[in-house]
């Protein structure tokens, strides 16, 4: 009877989203929630705080890669089992991190976490696809992502104070039980994959062509995809400024952190009531905008103090949290066949650009704000370029 009443989507909607949610909500917590730990991982083993970002990176990087796999698997076998495969290697993952002696045995454990990880972020997508269409679509994407936003507000303060009374090894030992839970709902999981793909296992790699031919969906995934660059990159960037730079406790950090999840998830919840009245083009336009203001305040001042720099990533985080439903809903709208490689594609893209943001905003830099600002404020002056040239060319009725 429980597993029909959460998954009986005409009844009960609303648990039906958390529980999509809750999937949702796996990547950020296994990242959002140690990275307080990040200086003092770093200080405790006695290494640089750029290798210690290696335990981020790495996790994006691998979690981008197997995020393609598990689309196109889901494809072909089901939701379900892929599902059920990547929260068992997640939960394995998180005690091995738990347990790590030294750096290497950590990133190696992070890594098995973000190929963990990686299967409940390109189903969620994939699975709202199968259920919802046009604007219902939009609206479930958009009560996910509001409720996935908390994870990102919550995690830094339950890792901040975890780190006050406790180890950080702790922090792994919560992730692995939190979603231990997660797969005792998804274990009475329904499939929602109707038609299931019956091209051989190897060759399900070639199913991409179908959307590398698609003019429009690659240019859409392109352009969003940068725009997440510098909102990924954050995640490595803000202890380095927030705890290195300008001393900040822990506890501070995971506040601001989470003012800025606050202002992502506002943005989250805006975003259909707002595109009702000024339609979906004229919002993803709008937040670009938001973008641009915010990376030209971010080279304007945030070097001046972190209060400018807490307020002007708010207003990116917002206009990041505004356009996201609204194009994802667009950009899933312009493919009819293979959702989910297509579903793992378009999150590919943002993580690999995020991992590749990190490796940069992490480097050495003489004057990493600096380089930082310039980052958010030309990636987003590219994505407007980019989404004035394919506006016309994308029914917003998708």
């Amino acid at each position: 009877m429980f597993p029909r009443m959460i998954f009986n989507i005409e009844k009960h909607k609303a648990l039906y989203v958390v529980f999509l949610a809750m999937l949702a909500a796996t990547p950020p917590l296994s990242t959002d929630m140690y990275l307080a730990a990040i200086p003092q991982i770093a200080e405790g083993w006695n290494i640089g705080v750029d290798l210690a970002n290696l335990t981020l990176v790495l996790w994006f990087l691998t979690f981008s890669i197997c995020i393609l796999i598990a689309g196109s698997l889901s494809d072909k076998y089901g939701r379900k089992p892929i599902l059920i495969a990547g929260l068992l290697i997640f939960i394995c993952a998180s005690f091995f991190c738990a347990a790590s002696q030294n750096i290497h045995q950590l990133i190696l454990s992070r890594i098995f976490q973000g190929m963990g990880a990686a299967a409940p972020s390109a189903i969620v997508m994939a699975i709202i696809r199968d259920r919802f269409s046009g604007v219902e679509r939009q609206q479930a994407i958009a009560y996910v992502m509001t409720i996935v936003a908390i994870a990102p507000m919550v995690a830094p303060l339950m890792g901040a104070f975890l780190l006050e009374w406790y180890s950080w090894r702790v922090i792994f030992l919560l992730q692995g039980s939190m979603v231990l839970l997660t797969l005792v709902i998804a274990s009475s999981f329904s499939e929602t994959l109707k038609e299931k793909l019956t091209t051989p296992l190897l060759h399900l790699v070639t199913r991409y062509r179908i959307h590398f031919s698609n003019r429009e969906f690659m240019f859409a995934s392109l352009g969003m995809g940068l725009l997440s660059l510098p909102f990924y990159g954050y995640l490595a960037f803000s202890p380095i400024y927030y705890i290195s730079l300008f001393g900040l406790s822990e506890k501070l950090f995971g506040l601001f952190f989470g003012l800025n999840a606050l202002s992502s998830m506002f943005g989250a919840y805006m975003a259909t009531r707002i595109a009702r009245r000024v339609g979906s083009k004229g919002a993803i336009t709008w937040s670009i905008c938001g973008c641009i203001l915010a990376g030209s305040g971010l080279l304007l001042l945030a070097a001046q103090h972190y209060l400018f720099f807490l307020f002007f990533m708010a207003l990116f985080a917002f206009s990041i949290g505004f356009s996201r439903p609204i194009s994802a809903a667009l950009i899933l709208g312009l493919v009819q066949t293979d959702v989910g490689s297509a579903s793992s594609f378009l999150i590919f893209y943002q993580f690999i650009s995020g991992a590749l943001c990190m490796a940069i905003v992490t480097y050495q830099w003489s004057h990493p704000v600096l380089v930082y600002s310039l980052l958010t404020l030309v990636t987003s002056l590219v994505v407007l370029l980019i989404w004035k040239m394919i506006e016309g060319q994308i029914n917003s009725e998708h």
